[in-house]
């Protein structure tokens, strides 16, 4: 199996390419909308990419939803998906969005040696 293949879903959707422009662009227009209810960038970890944006709904929230973006440990991060915060946050649950360190900085060298 080639894993740069088989992550790469984008290539095998007509107009796949053009899916992260549109994600990161719903993302900054979702983000400005909420932003009084936003709190970006929060740590949670000594790592540069170890942060999460935490999104909040109108009142208490009923609970918290982790939304952990895709990317195949290669790409993206909340700032790209942001947008998907609203279905939570419309039913009062806030949402939180981490995102991870990505390859190859992040391994898992037991494997690899395999």
């Amino acid at each position: 199996m080639r894993f740069d293949q088989a992550f790469a879903n984008m290539a095998f959707i007509p107009g796949g390419e053009d899916y992260p422009v549109r994600w990161t662009g719903a993302a900054a227009a979702f983000r400005t909308e909420r932003a009084a209810q936003a709190r970006l960038g929060l740590r949670y970890g000594p790592g540069a990419r170890q942060k999460f944006d935490l999104f909040l709904p109108d009142g208490a929230p009923e609970g918290l939803v982790l939304f952990y973006h895709g990317g195949f440990w290669l790409a993206f991060g909340p700032s790209d998906f942001s947008h998907l915060a609203r279905g939570a946050l419309d039913r009062g649950w806030a949402c939180a969005m981490p995102s991870y360190t990505l390859a190859p900085e992040a391994g898992l060298p037991a494997m690899v040696a395999e």
